[in-house]
């Protein structure tokens, strides 16, 4: 007879607290796979669509709410940047490309940012490609520099918009998840309303035509609605958008993209000197952004973690008391010729089996519970986690919990085998 099948004799016989057990160890890994996939699913939420961005500048203030805002479109824009800051950074001989952003409308729930063609650069990395080959439809719009010069002076004399831009030319580039989402495509017409989150009409109609569709990223600017800054500025609701007494013209935030090579260390130090706007290292705050959250995954990854370990004991203590009520079984297994370290290994592979099921269950529930709160955690979040995507941590989780079992099965293993043959054969009083 086997070890395996004196395991498994002896599992069947005690089935339902071999079961319970197994669930303690279960519950622990559960937990500790569930805590690992949201991590590594808000890392790529937030990293990879941080790669290719290097510097932005906008109004003093939080720097990692600049970077939020301006790279991934959450939260509201803590104010305006004078548009002579664009005109300044743009031509810094470091400087390889400013993209201007502004914001404050929205279409159906997703953002409106007003930008130049300088989106569709090279260096803006997402989509990747120059031109029309970002695009998965159409081209990209026109931002008329005359139509942009006109509605920056209307705005700065307060007379509004000189003339009506109607669909002829006000253009519009939407995301791919934009598309997909409201099934719209090139030469639909939308009308933005005022307001990051839905607002209201605008004063007058403005419509925009789509005259592109941008290639997927899975990144955030899947999520946006770009229009030509022109037509963004020439809306009489946008009249606001002027700081200080000289009226000058504000944006939302700055995308910068210094020149390959030591142009970006000349300017950041440079730029953090400036009072009247701040600057945001992207790759910086991201890695601020999670070393905070990190340090509350790791409470959570220790609790689960002891919850883990708990189990484990847990499994030693069951096997321990199991031993006086198989005591007889122990001794018989002796008297028939089987060697102390036969009665060991037995106990011992025991621990490992009811370990190695225990944490197999609960590698596969630690998915099942990301799954169905995936839907919670875009709702809550912005990003939905990936419950099917297996990673290597598991495997070493898996192997680490099954080892723990093993060391938890040598107690109860050591008191079967120090078991004397006579004392089990015993008649029981």
């Amino acid at each position: 007879m086997t070890l395996l099948t004196l395991v498994r004799r002896g599992i069947a016989q005690r089935r339902l607290s071999s079961v319970l057990t197994a669930l303690s160890a279960g519950v622990g890994v559960a937990l500790v796979v569930a805590i690992l996939l949201l991590r590594a699913s808000l890392e790529k939420h937030f990293m990879e669509p941080g790669r290719g961005y290097s510097l932005v500048v906008g109004p003093p203030g939080s720097r990692l709410q600049l970077v939020l805002n301006s790279v991934y479109h959450l939260d509201r824009s803590s104010g305006l940047v004078p548009w002579s800051v664009y005109e300044e950074l743009k031509a810094h001989p470091s400087v390889r490309l400013a993209v201007p952003y502004a914001v404050g409308d929205s279409f159906r729930g997703y953002r409106v940012v007003g930008t130049t063609e300088a989106l569709f650069d090279a260096a803006f990395p997402h989509p990747a490609g120059i031109g029309a080959a970002k695009l998965a439809a159409g081209r990209p719009f026109v931002c008329d520099a005359d139509a942009l010069a006109h509605a920056i002076a209307d705005m700065r004399s307060g007379a509004g918009a000189a003339h009506d831009h109607g669909h002829d030319h006000a253009e519009a580039v939407i995301g791919a998840e934009v598309a997909e989402a409201l099934d719209i495509g090139v030469g639909a017409l939308i009308e933005p309303t005022h307001g990051v989150e839905g607002g209201k009409e605008h004063k007058d109609e403005h419509l925009w035509t789509v005259v592109g569709v941008l290639k997927p990223t899975g990144t955030p600017v899947d999520r946006v609605v770009f229009i030509d800054l022109a037509s963004f500025y020439a809306i009489p609701d946008h009249a606001g958008g002027v700081i200080g007494s000289n009226s000058e013209v504000g944006l939302s935030s700055i995308l910068l993209f210094p020149k390959p090579g030591i142009h970006k260390a000349l300017l950041l130090p440079r730029l953090m000197n400036r009072s009247e706007f701040g600057v945001a290292e992207v790759a910086a705050e991201l890695q601020t952004l999670f070393h905070i959250v990190g340090r509350v995954d790791s409470i959570y990854l220790i609790t689960a973690a002891l919850v883990t370990v708990l189990g484990v004991i847990s499994i030693m203590v069951a096997i321990y008391n199991s031993m006086a009520a198989r005591k007889r079984e122990i001794a018989i297994l002796r008297a028939v010729g089987a060697h102390r370290r036969t009665v060991f290994g037995v106990v011992v592979l025991e621990a490992v089996v009811i370990t190695f099921v225990g944490a197999l269950a609960g590698l596969i529930g630690g998915h099942v519970l990301v799954l169905l709160g995936a839907g919670a955690v875009q709702s809550a979040a912005g990003f939905a986690p990936q419950a099917g995507v297996l990673w290597l941590q598991e495997g070493a989780l898996l192997l680490l919990v099954t080892l723990l079992g093993a060391c938890a099965g040598v107690v109860p293993a050591l008191h079967a085998y120090r078991e004397d043959i006579a004392t089990g054969l015993a008649p029981q009083s």
